[in-house]
């Protein structure tokens, strides 16, 4: 089995006397015996891609003359999991080469004719040709460290790999560093909080008030080192497919335009959460693939091969399964990838040379300053710190409550005091903890749960007052039932809503 982020198996025929166009007439047969599209094909290779089925989401087949040798390669076109074939590469060449021999007999009495036929019928200028083949960045990921390796078709993936792990090295070292000196012995509960704010992480609350950099700064960070490490070799898959097909300037614009799309995305689903990681942008680039490849943008037999591999991996990773994940970044990038892939098509099509090469990154900006705009000026702002503070703080005043109605002490007149004096002001407290919670804003469900409590509140304020009246008055009856009724209602409530 071969392995690697682009898994393929090459094999070297030696050509000796024969006549390389009579051998690429043989390939050209075999691969049609086989089903495959062929995409290329000219004096110097062909190109074909395996059709699709349940064992494989289509290789690309490919024949080049090197010399007097025939170069036969076979690359998984989509991303494979566990970065294994599986063995379907090897599987393909032995198929090919075992077609081989039936296209020899099938062509053995007019080899010659069918040669000059099929080399007379190809046309002058194909879609695609092998100095340029769809796969070209992918092409160049041979060997452990040539992911993170610019070189020519394949020079701002790498760096950004590259810059996103320098990054995560320094952040990491801050998590140890920054607690020693801006806390102290005072670390708490928000401590990691407060260290992911400093350093420039997403969160809805800070970006609403001003902070729109973090928008920016959040797609070169990361949580845990397996988080980069996914999103890194996600990004090392799609980059090469796609980055010298946008040119590296667009590219890098792309990339960072739906980054920043992706994290606002991120701020206007989620009211409280940190979030960082280059996962938006990168589903970013699959949206302009999927753009590019619903276009002529690829020649057909590649197009088809790209569209299905690139859906079934899209399909599988944006499903809304699994905690600590943010969809909405993954959905946010995909849709403005997806977009900003058929400003890219349009782009490229303009025959004006200043619009055909500004074009593409000025309606990009304008995309994402709109956007950002948008959200920035029209998403409210949630209170839920001073919600989940104001709830901290019920809870404190409902156990002195507890402590001022239901004390210890066996003298009447002491609890009694101790009702008056404490339990009925820190009742007040309550009635305007209630009024609070009504009016703050909340996300919808945090909203219908902070009117139950604001409910529940004014519950306990006439439970505790009638409470209160029942001892002064000693009358066990007169009460009691208004009481037992209450407190059903509470605990129905707390019941619907709290649990």
């Amino acid at each position: 089995m071969a392995g690697g982020i682009s898994p393929n198996k090459i094999i070297t025929i030696p050509l000796e006397d024969y006549n390389s166009d009579h051998y690429f007439a043989l390939l050209y047969q075999s691969m049609l015996n086989q089903g495959w599209d062929i995409g290329y094909f000219d004096h110097d290779g062909i190109i074909a891609y395996t059709p699709i089925s349940w064992a494989s989401y289509s290789e690309e087949v490919s024949a080049r003359l090197k010399g007097n040798t025939i170069v036969i390669k076979s690359e998984c076109v989509g991303y494979q999991g566990l970065f294994t074939d599986y063995g379907k590469n090897k599987k393909n060449l032995d198929l090919l080469l075992g077609e081989i021999t039936v296209a020899e007999y099938q062509l053995q009495q007019n080899l010659e004719q069918t040669t000059q036929e099929l080399m007379d019928a190809v046309p002058e200028n194909q879609f695609l040709n092998l100095s340029d083949p769809p796969m070209a960045g992918k092409e160049q990921l041979r060997g452990f460290f040539s992911p993170i390796i610019p070189r020519k078709k394949y020079i701002v993936t790498p760096l950004l790999v590259i810059v996103n792990t320098l990054i995560f090295i320094l952040t990491s070292a801050a998590f140890v560093i920054l607690p020693k000196l801006l806390f102290k012995n005072n670390v708490g509960d928000d401590t990691s909080e407060k260290i992911y704010m400093l350093l420039g992480f997403n969160n809805r609350t800070h970006v609403l008030n001003g902070e729109v950099w973090r928008l920016f700064t959040s797609i070169f960070l990361h949580f845990y080192f397996l988080h980069l490490a996914l999103n890194m070799i996600v990004l090392v898959y799609v980059g090469s497919l796609i980055e010298y097909k946008l040119g590296k300037w667009n590219f890098l614009m792309m990339f960072l335009f739906t980054g920043v799309i992706s994290s606002m995305f991120s701020v206007m689903w989620h009211s409280t959460e940190i979030s960082a990681g280059a996962s938006g942008a990168i589903f970013g680039l699959f949206g302009i693939l999927l753009a590019l490849l619903s276009t002529n943008f690829y020649e057909r037999s590649a197009r088809k091969a790209l569209l299905i591999s690139t859906a079934i991996t899209v399909g599988i990773n944006i499903i809304p399964v699994g905690e600590g994940i943010d969809h909405a970044a993954h959905f946010g990038g995909l849709l403005s990838g997806y977009i900003l892939g058929w400003i890219a098509y349009w782009g490229f099509n303009q025959k004006n040379l200043f619009i055909k090469k500004w074009g593409i990154a000025f309606s990009g900006l304008l995309l994402t300053v709109a956007f950002v705009s948008y959200g920035v000026v029209f998403m409210p702002h949630y209170q839920v710190k001073e919600y989940e503070a104001l709830i901290q703080k019920f809870d404190v005043t409902s156990n002195e409550i507890n402590n001022d109605f239901y004390g210890e002490s066996s003298d009447r007149q002491v609890k009694l005091d101790s009702m008056e004096k404490r339990g009925l002001p820190h009742v007040a407290e309550l009635k305007k903890m209630a009024v609070e919670l009504t009016n703050f804003k909340l996300p919808h469900d945090r909203k219908k749960r902070a009117l139950a409590q604001a409910k529940i509140i004014n519950l306990y304020c006439q439970y505790y007052n009638l409470l209160y009246l029942e001892f002064k008055e000693q009358d066990h009856y007169k009460y009691r039932p208004q009481i037992n009724d209450i407190t059903a209602q509470i605990n129905v409530l707390r019941s619907k809503y709290l649990n």
